[in-house]
């Protein structure tokens, strides 16, 4: 091979091994162009005197240092009491900010009470990891023993044992004798 060719291939080689470390790093602008840090498989948790508040698994994580942020692929948070979880929230892309304590859970999302035998769909869903209230500005859909309600936001605690839907319709089951049931599909 030719002195100048290898040169060239020296040098382009270098470019690129220079541009994959400076992913993450800020551009000329102070812009991010790319995490801080990349990891599979994470756990975050918050516990107090020992038992388990709440849990987040994700498949993937992007940390973004200047934004204190973590943009998250498949994520779960179960939410415990007393170490045992109460209610559990999945969806299919997430964030976690630290700094404003907010986890935003967005396309596909799917909360389930165990406590309360109820489930949640919406397109996006926040949890505030300090006062542990659940959200949504946009349409949701609660299905519950038999009866299913759809309404255009939420306001809910944890566990999902307290919730406000807003501009709310309601559907009962066709027979009553199966509302009792919780075995109505609608």
């Amino acid at each position: 091979m030719e002195p100048i060719k290898r040169l060239k291939i020296i040098f382009l080689a270098s470019l690129l091994a220079a541009g994959l470390t400076a992913c993450g790093q800020k551009g000329k602008d102070n812009v991010s162009n790319g995490p801080t840090q990349r990891a599979q498989d994470v756990i975050i948790s918050e516990s107090e005197m020992g038992q388990s508040k709440w849990l987040l698994t994700t498949k993937t994580a992007d940390y973004y240092d200047e934004e204190q942020k973590v943009v998250m692929t498949d994520p779960k948070l179960i939410n415990k009491t007393d170490g045992k979880e109460e209610s559990s929230i999945k969806a299919d892309k997430g964030s976690y900010e630290f700094e404003k304590n907010l986890i935003t859970l967005s396309e596909g999302v799917t909360g389930v009470s165990l406590s309360e035998g109820a489930t949640i769909k919406t397109s996006k869903m926040y949890y505030n990891t300090k006062t542990r209230n659940v959200w949504t500005d946009k349409p949701v859909t609660l299905k519950r023993g038999g009866v299913t309600v759809k309404g255009q936001a939420l306001q809910a605690n944890a566990d999902f044992s307290e919730i406000q839907l807003y501009k709310q319709v309601t559907q009962l089951p066709k027979e009553l004798r199966d509302f009792d049931k919780g075995e109505v599909e609608l």
